[in-house]
């Protein structure tokens, strides 16, 4: 990693699609700001198939198809959660998104948000992966959920969750509600 970005080429980096729909279509200066930042660090990221649907309901299919036309993204299938300890972090997700919010019970919480856990997890168990595994998320409730989930299955140096805003400024002229 450089210092003036927390991405690795060396790390795989799984990416929310509310972050696609955060940085909006492109035009944007958002999506300006994360395009530039994600190819100087080198960095493909990593587009679960499960949340390419989702990017398309957000309207910002054509921020996707971009991303992966220049290379720098692309949609991966989603594997099959087979670690136990990534089922552990599934679980543990919803639980700790519920406690830090008085009206959702763990039952209400996305679902997405505990699969990027199992992911994360999953994909560094896998040896032919890589070592260390990035998260990127618009959601600040879901990054420190998933902390949580990897500080307690002894993760937390193998495992970053970053936000979008720990890449760009989040102040801007583009406004886009999620």
């Amino acid at each position: 990693m450089n210092n003036s970005s927390p991405l690795s080429p060396e790390s795989v980096t799984l990416v929310d699609a509310n972050v696609f729909i955060s940085i909006g279509n492109p035009g944007k200066s958002k999506h300006h700001r994360f395009r530039q930042t994600v190819r100087r660090a080198g960095v493909t990221l990593l587009v679960p198939a499960r949340v390419e649907e989702e990017i398309e309901q957000g309207g910002v299919k054509p921020a996707l198809e971009r991303a992966q036309d220049e290379g720098w993204a692309k949609v991966v299938a989603t594997p099959t959660v087979s670690h136990s300890k990534a089922t552990t972090a599934q679980d543990i997700v919803p639980r700790a998104i519920a406690s830090k919010s008085a009206s959702k019970d763990e039952h209400d919480v996305e679902k997405d948000d505990p699969v990027f856990a199992g992911l994360a997890v999953e994909y560094l168990l896998d040896t032919e992966q890589a070592d260390n595994i990035t998260v990127i998320t618009a959601d600040r409730v879901a990054r420190e959920a998933i902390e949580t989930a990897m500080s307690s299955l002894g993760y937390e140096g193998q495992i970053a969750i970053i936000t979008l805003w720990n890449l760009i400024e989040s102040e801007d002229d583009d406004i886009t509600l999620i």
